[in-house]
This record gives C-alpha cells, sequence and structure tokens, in this order.
C-alpha cells in the first residue's frame, strides 16, 4: 500500500526507562504503531534487527502480531525478553547474523538502528572495537547486516528504518548515508517524514526509509 510522504505522531513515550538507562535513544511507541497497523494484519511476524528498549516488540504483542527480534547487549535482551510473551523470539546475538540463526520469513521489518556521527571513530556496531573504527566501515556493516534481514524477510515485504541526520560543527548526511548503503541489497520505496505533536523542543521530527525486499 502506499503511505502517505508526511505524517504527524503523538511525541509520548509510554513506558517506564529500564534501571541501567534512559529513555533517550527511545522511538515512541506511535511510530511503530503506526506502521504495523498500516501495513500488516493480526498474526504477522514482526522482526526488529536492532531491539534497543524493546518498543516495536512490546507494540507488536500489544496489535496481535508475532515479534521477533536480535538486541546484542545483554542487558537490554534480558530486560526486553522478561517482559515480552514472546520472549524466546528475541535473541542475544549479532544481527549481521540474522540470516544463519533459523529465523521464519518476515511479514515486515521496523527498527531505530545504532547512529553514528561521520567525524567520530567509535563504531556502534562493532562495539567500539578499535580495529573497526570509522564512518565508512560503519556504513559497510550496515549494508552487510540488511543483506542479512533481506534473507529472512517475505518477497516484497517492507523493510523501515528510521534515521535522522546528527546536527553538530560536522554534520553527518546519516539520512541519505544509510540510505545510499541499504539501497544497494533493498529496493528504496519511500522516505517518509513524521512531525511529532507535542515533542521535544530538539526533536521535532524523525525520518523513516522504506524499503522492499525485492530485486535492486
Amino acid at each position: 500500500m502506499a503511505l502517505a510522504s508526511f505524517i504527524t505522531l503523538p511525541y509520548k513515550l509510554e513506558r517506564e526507562q529500564p534501571p541501567f538507562e534512559s529513555n533517550e535513544i527511545k522511538t515512541p511507541e506511535s511510530l511503530p504503531r503506526y506502521f504495523i497497523r498500516e501495513m500488516t494484519k493480526p498474526g504477522a511476524k514482526v522482526f526488529d534487527p536492532f531491539v534497543g528498549l524493546g518498543t516495536t516488540m512490546f507494540v507488536a504483542e500489544e496489535l496481535k502480531r508475532v515479534p521477533y527480534g536480535i538486541e546484542a547487549d545483554p542487558r537490554r535482551h534480558e530486560w526486553v525478553a522478561g517482559q515480552m510473551e514472546h520472549w524466546m523470539n528475541v535473541l542475544c546475538t549479532d544481527s549481521a547474523r540474522a540470516a544463519s540463526i533459523g529465523l521464519p520469513k518476515m511479514d515486515i521489518s521496523l527498527t531505530a538502528p545504532p547512529f553514528m556521527a561521520i567525524n567520530h571513530k567509535w563504531n556502534p556496531l562493532y562495539g567500539g572495537d578499535p580495529s573497526k573504527d570509522g564512518y565508512d566501515v560503519y556504513l559497510k556493516r550496515m549494508q552487510h547486516i540488511y543483506k542479512q534481514v533481506a534473507q529472512v524477510m517475505k518477497r516484497n515485504a517492507p523493510v523501515i528504518v528510521q534515521v535522522d541526520n546528527i546536527p553538530g560543527r560536522t554534520f553527518t548526511p546519516l539520512i541519505r548515508d544509510l540510505s545510499n548503503a541499504i539501497s544497494k541489497v533493498l529496493k528504496l520505496e519511500n522516505e517518509v517524514t513524521i512531525a511529532w505533536q507535542g515533542g521535544r523542543d530538539d526533536y521535532r521530527h524523525t525520518h523513516c526509509l522504506i524499503f522492499k525486499n525485492a530485486a535492486v
């Protein structure tokens, strides 16, 4: 189905933050709720390759979908899985292994991946391994991860990536760069801008890149 290229959603963090981390990285539940409702039916399999604090997982269960996810951080994994009915579907591993861990074919993927600034060396996709420093390495790894994700998606299933540019003295055009990297392995269909209603003064909108698991 065709989605509007501009939508407005309420900015509200509905769940309590974990004791070991703030909600700073958390996406409001309204975002995955919108896309899951619009693009899937009850019983659909929803995949998040970067579970984080579990927003997509919790919303999927709320909407009677079946969540599957990967989270590399053991504390986050334990905290999220411990609150889920489908806790066994959340795996503590590297998302770059998505195609080799026996996952079923998914109806939709939705995530906000770890961001990296262009002038930073610390690569979140490698846990800061100094031998894997650098923005270019980050982009190549993200492309590899989405090549793996493509292999667990049903044909023509939507793959949604929430991403924002990173402001600062050195501006990072992350929307463009992730779009270019992932477009090598998935077909880019649309870019949706989400305006936050009642959001923070420093965070008025976000973006979702909509890919399709189709030939590129």
